[in-house]
């Protein structure tokens, strides 16, 4: 969801999925423009927003969503990952088979 909030119209948003290695790997790619770098190691934090401000506006979270899929994949013994990409962000999730 948050992917398809944050990419404007124009952009896309891309899901793929591979198995390799006894792995699974998922990412999500979007065209949000970004997270700002400084922020990058915050973005599966209880409470992170996307930004500094302390009253989000009508259309932010609650910022659980992502520090929810940090515990779930972490105890399935798998890890998660954020990286700026092109005009936008990449998600990726690899979980053992």
């Amino acid at each position: 969801m948050n992917a398809i909030r944050h990419t404007p119209a124009d952009g896309a948003v891309v899901v793929e999925a591979t198995a390799a290695d006894r792995e699974i790997t998922l990412s999500v790619t979007d065209a949000c423009g970004g997270i700002a770098e400084d922020e990058l190691t915050r973005v599966f934090d209880v409470a992170w927003r996307g930004g500094s401000a302390r009253t989000p506006g009508a259309d932010v979270g609650a910022g659980l969503g992502l520090a929810i899929v940090k515990g779930l994949v972490e105890a399935h013994h798998g890890t998660v990952s954020v990286h700026n990409r092109d005009a936008g962000c990449r998600f990726v999730v690899t979980l053992p088979v």
